[in-house]
């Protein structure tokens, strides 16, 4: 089964919910023996609801939409952590750090994956190939996979299109030097 980048993006948004669930067990303050569970926050809770809401994108069977929700579960999560980081001591525990980190990329992912669903924003295809200014390439512009024409060998140039190619023995090819094809200097090129 191969993933596309909503779906990835997704699959992402519900582990990273799961995460930040489990680092709200950690020290809130530094050097504070309290975690985001002492204290009456809904913090975790938050992420925990916006990674519990893509559940349904994840169980097999038809493709199921997730919805606003995840988004919006993980944003709410993602701006209470801030507040709640500018309004405190300075002395968040790494508890607090690492959930304002992961709970950034899981906000962020949420909105990625909403936007992919609601179509605001189109998913790459996977074929499709991208210039580095943005644009697609025109079809034929360059060969597939890197290939490339042969290039002949150094000293030498391929013929203009459309004339005929005449070829002459190298030196030591067919016999002794000098011995080519009447009419052919050691150059290569017919005389006219």
């Amino acid at each position: 089964m191969k993933l596309g980048l909503p779906q990835i993006m997704v699959l992402a948004v519900g582990a990273l919910g799961l995460i930040n669930f489990f680092f709200g067990f950690a020290d809130v303050f530094d050097g504070a023996d309290q975690s985001f569970f002492a204290a009456p926050t809904p913090v975790p809770a938050l992420f925990l609801l916006g990674a519990l809401f893509v559940v349904p994108a994840i169980l097999p069977g038809d493709t199921k939409k997730t919805g606003i929700a995840p988004a919006a579960f993980s944003v709410a999560g993602l701006l209470t952590v801030l507040f709640f980081v500018f309004t405190t001591d300075p002395d968040i525990g790494i508890g607090t750090i690492l959930m304002l980190i992961f709970g950034f990329l899981q906000a962020g992912g949420a909105v990625a994956a909403y936007l992919f669903e609601a179509g605001i924003v189109k998913a790459p295809t996977p074929g499709q190939q991208q210039s580095p200014y943005g644009h697609q390439q025109p079809p034929g512009m360059y060969p597939p996979s890197g290939q490339f024409p042969q290039q002949p060998p150094p000293g030498q140039y391929p013929p203009p299109p459309g004339q005929a190619t005449t070829f002459a023995p190298q030196q030591g090819q067919f016999g002794q030097p000098g011995q080519g094809h009447p009419g052919t200097p050691p150059g290569g090129y017919p005389q006219q």
